[in-house]
C-alpha cells in the first residue's frame, strides 16, 4: 500500500529532468508553416506546433510555475501529446497522464492529495481543442500570404496595389465585406460572434466591432484578428492592417 507522501520512482526522475520545456513563438511557427496552439490553465501553459496537413502535434513543449507536481504533469503531458493527432491528443485523460508516471500499475504516481492537480490536463486540452480551428486558419492565411507574395511580379503587385487605392471607400467595404462573408464570419458565427466593419481608412486601416460571443473573447485581439488580417491581406490588399474599434 502506497504511503501518503510517496511518489513514484518515474514521477520524481519526470520532475527533475523535464525535456519539454521551454515555449515555441509565432515566428517559429511561420518559419515551419505550422500552427501555434497555446493553452494556459492556472499555473500551466502548453507551446504546441502542429502540422496543419495532418493535425499532428509535431512538438510540444510547456511551462509550469506550481512546483513538481506541475512539472511532472506538463512534462508526461507533451512527451504522449507528440506524434499524435490533434484529436487523439485532446482525448487523453488526467488519468492517463497519472497512470504513465506510475512504477507499479497498481500504486498512484503520487499521494493522494496532489491526484486533484492532474485535473489540469483535461483543462488545458479542452482549451487546445477550442483554440486549433483558429491556430490552423492563422497559419493557413499566413502560407497563402507567402505564396501570393512570391508568386508576382513586383509590376504586378504595383498594378493591385493601385487597383485597390483606387477603389471608393464604398467599394473598398464591399469588397472587404466579400472576403469576410466569405472566409471568416462562418467561422465567428458558429461561436456565437460576427464582425463588422466600421471604417477604411486612408486604403490601409480597416477598423472593425466584434458583435456577440466576439466581443468578450480573449483571442479577439490575438488569434482571431490575426487570422482576419492575414486573410484580408492574402486576398485583398498586403499592407491592410486591421483595428479592433474599441482599440482605436
Amino acid at each position: 500500500m502506497i504511503v501518503e507522501e510517496q511518489f513514484s520512482k518515474k514521477f520524481t526522475e519526470t520532475a527533475a529532468n523535464p525535456r519539454h520545456r521551454g515555449a515555441w513563438y509565432p515566428e517559429d511557427a511561420a518559419e515551419k508553416g505550422m500552427a501555434l496552439v497555446q493553452a494556459k490553465y492556472k499555473d500551466s501553459k502548453l507551446y504546441w506546433l502542429v502540422d496543419i496537413h495532418e493535425d499532428r502535434v509535431y512538438s510540444a513543449r510547456f511551462f509550469a510555475y506550481g512546483g513538481k507536481v506541475s512539472l511532472a504533469i506538463g512534462e508526461t503531458l507533451c512527451a504522449m501529446a507528440e506524434g499524435l493527432t490533434i484529436r487523439e491528443a485532446c482525448s487523453l485523460l488526467a488519468e492517463d497522464v497519472e497512470r504513465q508516471l506510475r512504477d507499479d500499475p497498481e500504486n498512484p504516481a503520487v499521494p493522494q492529495s496532489k491526484i486533484q492537480a492532474f485535473e489540469v490536463v483535461e483543462a488545458l486540452l479542452k482549451i487546445v481543442e477550442s483554440e486549433y480551428p483558429t491556430a490552423k486558419a492563422v497559419a493557413q492565411a499566413g502560407a497563402a500570404a507567402k505564396e501570393n507574395q512570391d508568386a508576382p511580379s513586383l509590376a504586378e503587385l504595383s498594378l493591385a496595389e493601385q487597383a485597390w487605392l483606387g477603389l471608393s471607400k464604398e467599394e473598398q467595404i464591399s469588397q472587404v465585406d466579400l472576403v469576410l462573408d466569405e472566409k471568416i464570419r462562418q467561422a465567428l458565427m458558429n461561436d456565437g460572434g460576427n464582425v463588422q466593419i466600421v471604417d477604411i481608412v486612408d486604403g490601409k486601416k480597416i477598423i472593425i466591432q466584434y458583435q456577440g460571443a466576439c466581443g468578450n473573447c480573449g483571442s479577439s485581439i490575438g488569434a482571431t484578428l490575426s487570422f482576419i488580417e492575414q486573410t484580408l491581406r492574402s486576398n485583398i490588399y498586403k499592407d491592410l492592417v486591421v483595428i479592433p474599434n474599441d482599440y482605436m
